[in-house]
């Protein structure tokens, strides 16, 4: 397992997996906001993500070409979020 890291104007990101991905989309996401700024945030599955990444959603992608189709199409989880922008993923060794 490694841990994947990025640096975005919003902060860092990261996420442990053996997945190969190289591109994340950050969204600003009014819902993913309200979760992680409720004071006893349900920290499983999607909230917990939010929670982790500040209030933030994160998506993980394989190729840059793939997290710009995913973010022409729009965050699933929130109608009402907006791309902050699609950045390079580093990885760090473990």
């Amino acid at each position: 397992m490694k841990t994947l890291i990025v640096s975005t104007p919003v902060g860092p990101f990261n996420r442990k997996t053996d997945s190969r991905y190289t591109f994340v989309n950050v969204w600003a996401s009014p819902r993913a906001a309200a979760v992680a700024a409720s004071p006893n945030p349900y920290r499983g599955g999607v909230d917990g993500r939010w929670v982790k990444d500040r209030g933030f959603a994160v998506t993980w992608h394989g190729s840059e070409a793939n997290a710009r189709k995913a973010a022409a199409g729009g965050y699933q989880w929130d109608n009402a979020a907006t791309l902050v922008g699609t950045f390079p993923v580093d990885a760090l060794p473990e």
